[in-house]
């Protein structure tokens, strides 16, 4: 009798060992042949999930942000607009969009390596351009039920924060601690409102 083979699943196994090469060794790191190896299966099987290294890397890209989406999407919105609990949602939000974990930063690393890759590689754009206008509705959505004036700008300036804070906490660049990267994000929300 021929083994059931769980289509979604085995695709899931293929995308975390390729999440798993990404963080160990870096994008380059992608191959089908070493994918392959981290999964402990035959390229063949690799290639009948994915047509080429691009997509491979997509998705890839696109568990690690579905996962950070999926972390904001339970965090409990306030009942209503303005004061302390619109900001604390705010923070919160942002606290699960930084690498202030294991699991966080190794998505932090994902995302920056893909980012960086998106200049050079178009196939990667549309992906990476997916999860910044996300990003933007996120906090634009938050910052908005603060009261924010302008919740646009101001939306723009929190992922450029949101960013730097995730380059310099993956890499040698800055080495920032996810205490620090807090302190950073509670004290940059407190200034923000009407």
């Amino acid at each position: 009798m021929p083994v059931q083979v769980d289509a979604d699943e085995r695709r899931r196994h293929i995308v975390e060992a390729a999440l798993r090469l990404v963080v160990e060794k870096g994008l380059a790191a992608v191959t089908f042949r070493k994918v392959a190896a981290e999964a402990h299966l035959n390229i063949g099987s690799v290639r009948h999930y994915f047509a080429d290294h691009e997509s491979l890397v997509v998705a890839a890209a696109a568990e690690a942000g579905d996962r950070m989406g999926q972390r904001v999407d339970r965090c409990p919105a306030p009942e209503r607009s303005g004061g302390a609990t619109s900001r604390q949602y705010l923070l919160t939000v942002l606290e699960e969009l930084v690498p202030l974990d294991d699991g966080r930063h190794r998505e932090a690393i994902v995302l920056m390596e893909v980012i960086a890759a998106s200049r050079t590689n178009p196939a990667f754009a549309p992906v990476v351009r997916k999860m910044a206008a996300d990003l933007h509705t996120v906090l634009v959505e938050a910052l908005t039920s603060i009261g924010v004036v302008h919740p646009v700008e101001e939306a723009v300036a929190l992922a450029a924060l949101v960013s730097g804070l995730s380059l310099d906490a993956v890499t040698p660049h800055g080495a920032v601690e996810p205490a620090t990267i807090r302190a950073v994000l509670r004290q940059h929300v407190a200034t923000l409102g009407p």
